[in-house]
């Protein structure tokens, strides 16, 4: 039996690779919990949404009935509004821009309309606002497009 005698050139270059595997490995665990953290986020915003969805549509009420008491409703709605407006802001969350062409990317188009004011692509209205979470669409913008 002959037995081969490491050199110190080879356990040097075996430490070597060992150790950049090792960095590696931690490069990518950091990386997959990132991508955890933030689907975590995600799952709790997205429910959160509805209840935007709601204060505004609460609040857009409230505006066209112009009445007295009304006002101080109105008032509170706006408050709570601006308050998880700026909670998604905080968290990273952005709205959809819809002042442009429709983009299926970041749109969802319930349904077509005829528009002398808009070209065919361009987005006539907004149904529903879209938000993006970190660049990655967390619910597309449902929108009426110009035929």
């Amino acid at each position: 039996m002959v037995f081969k005698k490491k050199s110190k050139i080879d356990y040097e270059d075996l430490y070597t690779r060992v150790s950049a595997d090792f960095q590696n490995y931690k490069r990518r665990v950091e990386k997959e919990r990132a991508s955890w953290i933030a689907q975590a986020k995600s799952d709790v915003i997205r429910p959160l949404l509805m209840v935007m969805d709601d204060l505004e549509r609460a609040t857009e009420s409230c505006r066209k009935q112009k009445s007295v008491d009304g006002a101080s409703v109105l008032a509170g709605l706006e408050l709570v509004s601006k308050n998880v407006a700026k909670t998604f802001s905080d968290l990273g969350v952005e709205e959809i821009d819809c002042s442009s062409t429709f983009d299926p990317a970041l749109h969802e188009a319930l349904v077509q309309v005829e528009s002398e004011d808009h070209e065919t692509g361009e987005i006539v209205e907004v149904v529903v606002k879209g938000y993006l979470f970190q660049g990655q669409v967390l619910r597309h913008a449902k929108v009426s497009v110009a035929k």
